[in-house]
């Protein structure tokens, strides 16, 4: 066996000297345009690349351009139509400046975009380190790439192109191949005296080869060999199993291996069966009475049911932030009662306070304030539904001018769902998406009829009894 795989080793490391010269001079006849043909291939890719990009900005830049003219021609001629009808004109030409401004820095910042592409592109071109027959035609290229500008209009915008047919052929004159004559016809003496040498010595290894060995002595010799290696593996196992001696025995080591391998199912979940004890012990406390099923009520009985005053109580704070000329803060604070589990109802006062953070002042003609009610219905999983009906002392605009001339109090109704989510033991927060649905003369004074509040709510929670003595209970 050891001399097959010699002989496989002695073949294997002729072959590779023998190949070693042949591949040298293969490797020296590759045509030489395929030196370049990488980096040819890196250069239209980044070309490819690059017209991608511009196209995608140009496109962009289109769209901002035309929709914040569109906003601004509008803009223009309500200020034209207040003007010759004699009305101020003072907050659409802020506005109109605020918007111009903003669309000049979204038009910068594309213009920058463009310029970052164009210098990258070409940064990555001289990494290339192209051939100089082909720098004529990239220095083409990126002096009209630098020309590129984006906020011309897309008749003019024209995205500059690398002309590869012009490149000249890259090959190097004069090479010519030394192996142009037939293989077949060289003669290298050391070569053929070394095969020589091989052929001798594989046919004297041949003849000290025994011969071949039998399917069924090479199967004997293999289970002999796997009962010595298990025999002696077997001896290395700690603590291998002692067969019973009787029935009795038997039983025992099958009862202690099954306590050993018995799995504690609650493993890691010792929190959650603490809590579902906690809540099996208060349905114990309040159906103490109930002997079996049948007694069990049909309808489950209100959890607010001989409640106190106190723990039916529900004080909290809901507040809306949204932005017109101003910032508007709206603070509801309220106190609310639980009529049962699932409803409740209560009062509420809504202020406002505008804030111009441009300015650094309040705003006092736009302060708003009223009373508010409200009723929430628990669906599950923190879920309810709410109903508010509220009226507000608000300024309100006369038309056709856009300033709030008048002070008044409008009516609102607005339904919706809140969702409560637990910050601590008694302090829970609340999420409200309502929708405002009555609305009359548009004198609302919210500036969309969906608003979102976020609130926190208080729960009071029950007195704690004294513990007993536990000398009196002894005594007793």
């Amino acid at each position: 066996m050891k001399k097959a795989v010699l002989i496989t080793t002695f073949l294997a490391s002729c072959a590779s000297l023998f190949a070693q010269p042949v591949d040298t001079l293969l490797q020296a006849i590759q045509p030489v345009d395929s030196l370049y043909s990488t980096q040819l291939q890196t250069l239209d890719s980044l070309q490819q690349q690059t017209e991608i990009q511009c196209q995608a900005i140009m496109s962009e830049y289109d769209s901002i351009n035309s929709t914040y003219s569109k906003i601004t021609n509008d803009l223009q001629n309500r200020i034209d139509s207040l003007s010759n009808m004699g009305q101020p004109i003072e907050t659409l030409a802020s506005k109109l400046d605020s918007i111009n401004s903003a669309k000049e820095e979204r038009l910068f910042a594309i213009r920058q975009k463009a310029e970052s592409v164009k210098q990258k592109t070409k940064e990555k071109i001289d990494g290339l380190n192209l051939p100089k027959e082909i720098s004529g035609e990239v220095s083409k290229y990126t002096a009209a790439l630098d020309q590129l500008d984006v906020s011309l209009p897309s008749s003019e915008f024209n995205i500059p192109q690398i002309n590869l047919k012009e490149i000249p052929n890259l090959s190097l004159p004069n090479l010519n191949n030394p192996l142009s004559a037939e293989l077949g016809k060289l003669n290298i003496p050391e070569i053929n005296t070394n095969l020589g040498e091989v052929t001798d010595k594989i046919s004297a290894i041949q003849q000290e080869l025994p011969e071949t060995p039998k399917v069924e002595d090479i199967a004997a010799k293999a289970e002999e060999k796997a009962t010595e290696l298990a025999s002696e593996k077997m001896g290395d196992i700690a603590g291998a199993p002692e067969l019973p001696a009787s029935e009795e025995q038997a039983k025992e080591m099958l009862v202690t291996e099954a306590k050993r391998q018995a799995i504690d199912h609650f493993a890691g979940k010792q929190d959650k069966l603490q809590a579902a004890m906690d809540q099996m012990s208060k349905y114990k406390q309040r159906y103490s009475n109930v002997q079996s099923i049948k007694d069990l009520p049909k309808k489950l009985p209100d959890e607010m049911h001989d409640k106190p005053l106190r723990e039916r109580l529900v004080p909290g704070l809901s507040i809306q932030i949204q932005k017109r000329n101003d910032w508007w803060f709206n603070f509801n604070p309220y106190l609310g009662y639980r009529f049962t589990g699932r409803i409740t109802a209560g009062l509420g006062w809504n202020h406002r306070i505008a804030f111009n953070f441009d300015k650094g002042e309040f705003n006092p003609d736009m302060y708003l304030y009223g009373p508010r009610s409200y009723g929430e219905f628990r669906i599950k999983k923190g879920f309810s539904g709410r109903l508010e009906v509220e009226v507000m002392n608000t300024p309100v605009r006369i038309p056709p001018s856009q300033d709030f001339a008048t002070q008044e109090w409008v009516w609102s109704a607005m339904a919706g769902l809140k969702k409560e989510y637990r910050i601590s033991k008694s302090l829970r927060g609340n999420a409200q998406v309502l929708y405002n649905l009555f609305n009359p003369h548009y004198k609302s004074p919210y500036t969309d009829r969906l608003n979102m509040r976020i609130g926190i709510e208080y729960k009071i929670s029950g007195r704690k009894t004294p513990k007993a003595n536990k000398g009196t209970n002894l005594e007793k």
